[in-house]
């Protein structure tokens, strides 16, 4: 099968991943198979009982004890950035019917089918996604400040094919994952991304993402003009095929925080809301005890 995925994701992801798969479903105009990674007995139990068509639930225990041992030396966002790589790696050796593999994070939500973007580039063995920064009251030095902070790519949708040259650059940046995985910017280090930007130095067949609409998210949102058009949303004269909804936290039912100002497209956060407390709703008629607000530590972080 072309079309697989998977995320990684933590009790407070849920509602954002569930929001997720649902919006996949919806646009994806071909089979596909979604993994998802659970570091939490919690979270792994609740998608057991959810019982979603095209979801794959993988406890962390399936990582094996080496892996495990990370989760005790690491932050937990630290230890969920250095599972992309090793989870990728994992499922590329489990289930060999995969050719190619893509990395979600849980705040996407897709617009439109996302199969455009490897059938628009076929031989590419790793596609990334570009941030391009944009603020237009930014100078062009802070916005390359930013850039060389964060790095020139957004790690949340990377895509391996299972090839020579995809295999070989995702387990260079499994090791380096493994090695080190925080944020340091005095020292070079934005925890699994920055190590992105080695990629298409040091490796074949790597290419940057062309097809317009692809991981939109607060860095360069208002480089666009977004309207509707007959239930489609439009990026300028594209198709918005997803967004990246960086910095939002679930704090109860009825309340979400934005950490960044995220309010350039109001309609797209608006139905997004909607969704989540669909999500929310959900999980509660499912497993009641569940909760999956946001932690002190995810309120407190902007990372």
């Amino acid at each position: 099968m072309e079309n697989v995925y998977c995320s990684i994701l933590s009790k407070g992801r849920v509602y954002q991943f569930l929001a997720l798969v649902f919006s996949l479903q919806k646009m994806s105009k071909e089979d596909f198979d979604l993994f998802a990674l659970c570091i939490q007995d919690e979270t792994y139990n609740l998608l057991e009982k959810l019982n979603i068509k095209n979801l794959h639930v993988v406890h962390e225990k399936e990582l094996g004890e080496e892996v495990l041992a990370l989760k005790t030396e690491r932050k937990i966002h630290e230890y969920c950035w250095t599972l992309k790589p090793i989870f990728l790696e994992h499922l590329m050796m489990k289930h060999h019917s995969a050719s190619r593999l893509t990395y979600l994070d849980c705040d996407l939500y897709f617009w439109n089918d996302p199969s455009i973007i490897f059938k628009n580039q076929p031989d590419c063995s790793v596609l990334l996604s570009p941030e391009e920064k944009y603020n237009p009251s930014w100078s062009p030095n802070f916005m390359h400040y930013m850039q060389k902070i964060t790095g020139v790519y957004n790690s949340g949708y990377i895509s391996f094919k299972k090839d020579e040259f995809g295999l070989s650059c995702l387990q260079w940046w499994k090791k380096k994952c493994i090695e080190r995985c925080e944020i340091v910017p005095s020292e070079g280090f934005f925890g699994d991304q920055k190590y992105l930007d080695q990629m298409p130095k040091l490796f074949s067949n790597v290419c940057d993402i062309t097809t317009p609409g692809v991981n939109i998210g607060i860095w360069n949102d208002l480089k666009f003009q977004f309207h509707e058009d007959d239930g489609a949303v439009y990026v300028n004269k594209d198709r918005l095929i997803f967004y990246h909804f960086c910095g939002l936290r679930i704090v109860n039912k009825n309340k979400i925080e934005l950490i960044f100002n995220q309010k350039s497209v109001p309609f797209i956060f608006e139905y997004y809301q909607q969704k989540l407390q669909e999500a929310i709703d959900l999980a509660e008629k499912i497993d009641p005890p569940f909760n999956g607000y946001a932690s002190e530590e995810d309120l407190k972080r902007y990372w």
